[in-house]
């Protein structure tokens, strides 16, 4: 990447220029880091709430996973304006890395063997049911699961940079970059759903072993939820850095007018294949993470309404903002459980009509909103002090 000596005059010109993302309203930093706080901490405060209910707490176990997805495509369209429409791709790979692992030590378990790689290792039922003779070699050494995730975030990391590569090299943006991420995702869709033999078809991965780390079984979806929402902790402030540094300044500036950033000397191409690839791998890891909390993993990550659906959970929550992300896939998840408990025929129609008031009346979320008020608020105050 190239690499100016000075960024902030460069930055601030570009910053200056008329955005897609509308105008924040300056508040105090002060406020908005404290409440950032603590809705970080109160993330790990709904296992006390819902106490022995298992599924309530499996279920928020899924949002937070969902939540760590959401937080990898604000990475990429908040910060860096481009929308993909594929992001279920690298979700999807990541949740079957992590279920072939599952369901592998599952038949292990079943037949008493132990959980490394050999020829003649415990197949699982859909492969006996397809008459496969062997778990193929690059399925079988998932059965460590330190392996599976590893694959899982790597992979994704991979195929996202050789992909960005190429495409932001040619230059493709806006809806054509959309239009592709889309058509590979509905390729490896199909791909997925035929190969029953390999890949479960379209019943996908079931029946799959309790998720096992440093020795310890997540049984209990205490302290699963904990896990994965720390990960997600971990993950929201490790964005929030890189995004308050340098190069987070430079990924909003190519956001705000790359043609500005490429006079200026930066690679933008490599920027955008940098961010790209991060949001790659924390769409892996969050799609690992769901399969060890739902049990289960299905050509249907690879959907197109699935991806669809989390760009909705940021839209909602306000994109570029990070804590956005988070918040609209906890609040979108809790609405559409609550919906199918007691309207399940009206989920849809209310979803799209969630992102059409959002567009129209919202654009830049509940967390814009909350900042206009704020801001309203305070000027509101400075003007009656200044008066008197």
């Amino acid at each position: 990447m190239t690499n100016p000596q000075s960024l902030s005059p460069t930055v601030t010109a570009v910053v200056s220029v008329k955005t897609e993302v509308p105008p924040r309203p300056a508040a105090s930093p002060h406020w908005g880091r404290v409440l950032v706080l603590f809705f970080l901490l109160a993330l790990f405060v709904p296992p006390f709430l819902f106490g022995g209910n298992e599924y309530r707490l499996n279920q928020i176990t899924r949002y937070a996973a969902l939540a760590l997805f959401a937080l990898s495509v604000d990475v990429i369209w908040g910060y860096t304006g481009l929308l993909s429409l594929g992001q279920g791709l690298y979700f999807g790979l990541g949740a079957y890395a992590v279920g072939y692992s599952l369901i592998l030590q599952q038949a292990a378990v079943a037949e008493d063997l132990p959980f490394v790689y050999s020829p003649d290792m415990a197949r699982p039922d859909y492969m006996v049911q397809c008459r496969l003779p062997e778990v193929p070699i690059w399925i079988g050494q998932l059965i460590n699961i330190w392996v599976a995730l590893g694959v899982a975030v790597i992979v994704p990391t991979l195929i996202a940079a050789l992909f960005g590569y190429v495409v932001f090299r040619r230059g493709i943006k806006g809806v054509y970059f959309s239009l592709i991420t889309q058509a590979v995702l509905m390729a490896v869709f199909t791909l997925v759903s035929n190969q029953r033999p390999y890949t479960g078809g379209v019943d996908g991965l079931t029946n799959l072993a309790d998720l096992r780390l440093f020795g310890f079984e997540f049984q209990g979806s205490y302290y699963l939820y904990f896990l994965v929402t720390g990960i997600l902790v971990l993950c929201f402030l490790a964005c929030a850095a890189l995004m308050a540094s340098k190069f987070g300044r430079i990924l909003t500036a190519i956001r705000d007018s790359e043609n500005r950033v490429l006079a200026l000397g930066y690679n933008t191409a490599m920027y955008k294949t940098f961010a790209f690839a991060l949001s790659a791998g924390m769409a892996g890891l969050a799609g690992g993470l769901f399969v060890a909390a739902n049990s289960s993993a299905g050509p249907q990550f690879f959907s197109i309404a699935d991806s669809i659906e989390v760009v909705i959970f940021v839209a909602v929550g306000g994109r570029g903002t990070l804590v956005g992300a988070i918040l609209g896939a906890v609040l979108v998840n809790v609405a559409r459980t609550y919906a199918n408990e007691h309207w399940r025929e009206i989920w849809p129609i209310l979803l799209g009509g969630l992102f059409v008031v959002v567009v129209a009346f919202m654009p830049d979320g509940i967390v814009g909103l909350f900042r206009r008020l704020a801001a309203r608020l305070t000027g509101g105050r400075a003007a009656r002090e200044a008066s008197a």
